[in-house]
């Protein structure tokens, strides 16, 4: 059969087909082979990605709280850090972090924590956060490309947050195991996760993307 008959007729096939995969996936491949056009499949498509949200500022120490989850707000969604939360099409600013020790501020940790201590959800990342303008978590092929995109809109040393930015020392809460107690026991520092503080004060109104580098849950490539 020629390009004039064989294009049209894979085409058709494969939109109104949608649910007979292997008529669907014979006629993609002929498509394909006829003409050298891919057609995107559903499950890509239909790909999430991790996000967190600012759950908290805290004036006093120029300091957020970004997580999983902002427990204040009665609409809020939780994360999903195994399989994603957010679809990869939507527009999300990315959450950027430049790290540079910066000593941990006597914040008071609250509550019983959880499978973990409290303080394992309320780390320390060393440093600053930004918000990027809202993109596409498609769009980046990998996390070096979003690291690079975090040092275009902000500068050297700035790279895309993780989940497990935060870091905590056993037993840390208000002053025990702050300031220069803290830099003087970076030994015994250890990384937590789903919720962590860091010096910024991003926007609260959306979730941000973010990195996590021990699951499928991100938009790009590890």
């Amino acid at each position: 059969m020629s390009n004039l008959y064989t294009i049209p007729i894979a085409l058709l096939l494969a939109v109104l087909c949608v649910n007979c995969e292997p008529l669907n996936r014979a006629y993609r491949a002929a498509l394909q082979l006829e003409s050298g056009i891919t057609i995107i499949s559903s499950t890509s498509q239909g790909k999430k990605g991790l996000t967190f949200v600012k759950e908290a500022h805290l004036v006093d120490f120029g300091i957020d709280l970004v997580g999983c989850r902002n427990w204040s707000d009665p609409n809020g969604m939780d994360c999903n850090a195994y399989s994603g939360d957010t679809l990869c099409t939507e527009r999300r600013p990315v959450l950027c972090t430049k790290v540079d020790n910066s000593p941990r501020p006597a914040y008071i940790i609250l509550g019983q924590g959880a499978a973990m201590p409290a303080y394992f959800y309320a780390g320390w990342n060393r440093g600053h956060i930004a918000t990027t303008v809202p993109v596409q978590g498609s769009q980046f092929a990998n996390r070096a490309a979003v690291d690079a995109y975090c040092a275009q809109s902000f500068g050297t040393g700035w790279n895309v947050a993780q989940f497990h930015d935060g870091m905590f020392i056993s037993g840390m809460n208000g002053t025990t195991y702050s300031g220069a107690s803290w830099t003087n026991n970076a030994k015994n520092q250890q990384s937590g996760g789903w919720h962590y503080y860091s010096y910024g004060d991003v926007r609260n109104d959306i979730r941000f993307w973010v990195h996590i580098k021990d699951q499928p849950s991100t938009c790009w490539a590890q």
